[in-house]
C-alpha cells in the first residue's frame, strides 16, 4: 500500500497510507479537503519519535532520505534556498542566508494552487459539495449507498407485471 504526501497551500504537508490517491483524499479529509492539491507517492519514509517523560510521543526527526525527498518534491524553492544560502564557519546560515530562507518559505506558501477537481455526479451531490466541501468521491458514494438502501426498502403498489 503506497504512502502519499499531500502538500497543502499554506506550506504544511501530511502523509497518509492509502490504497490509491482517492482513498488518500478521503483519509486526508480528516484535516481538510485535499481534492486538487498535489499528492505524491513516497518511496522512502522514516520517522523517529521520542517517548517523553510525560508519556507523550514527540517528533524526534525524519530519516535523511525522507527529508531529502520531502524537500525535493514538496518544497523545491526552499530546497534551493538551503543549498544557496551563505553559511558561517559552523554551517549555520548567515543573516543573509536566513533572509533567503525566510523569503523561500514565503514563496512556498504561495506556490501551490488548487487544480481543477471533479464535480459530484448528481445535482444533489453538487449541492452537498457547496455546503460541506467534502471530497466528491465521498459524496457520490454516500448518495449511492443511500439510494440503494432506499430502493431496497421500496414496496411498489399493485401486482408486479
Amino acid at each position: 500500500m503506497p504512502l502519499y504526501m499531500c502538500r497543502w497551500p499554506n506550506g504544511d504537508c501530511s502523509v497518509v497510507w492509502a490504497t490509491n490517491k482517492g482513498a488518500a483524499i478521503e483519509a486526508l479529509d480528516e484535516i481538510a479537503n485535499a481534492e486538487g492539491f498535489p499528492l505524491t507517492a513516497l518511496r522512502d519514509f522514516m520517522i523517529h519519535f521520542h517517548l517523553s517523560e510525560a508519556g507523550k510521543l514527540e517528533l524526534e526527526g525524519l530519516g535523511e532520505a525522507t527529508e531529502d525527498a520531502l524537500f525535493r518534491v514538496a518544497y523545491p524553492t526552499l530546497d534551493e534556498a538551503f543549498m544557496k544560502a551563505p553559511c558561517d564557519a559552523t554551517g549555520n546560515p548567515t543573516p543573509e542566508g536566513v533572509g533567503m530562507i525566510r523569503e523561500a518559505v514565503a514563496q512556498e506558501r504561495k506556490r501551490v494552487r488548487l487544480k481543477k477537481v471533479r464535480e459530484p455526479e448528481t445535482e444533489l451531490g453538487r449541492e452537498i459539495k457547496k455546503m460541506s466541501d467534502m471530497p466528491a468521491r465521498v459524496i457520490d458514494r454516500t448518495i449511492q449507498e443511500s439510494g440503494s438502501e432506499t430502493l431496497k426498502q421500496f414496496r411498489g403498489r399493485g401486482k408486479p407485471s
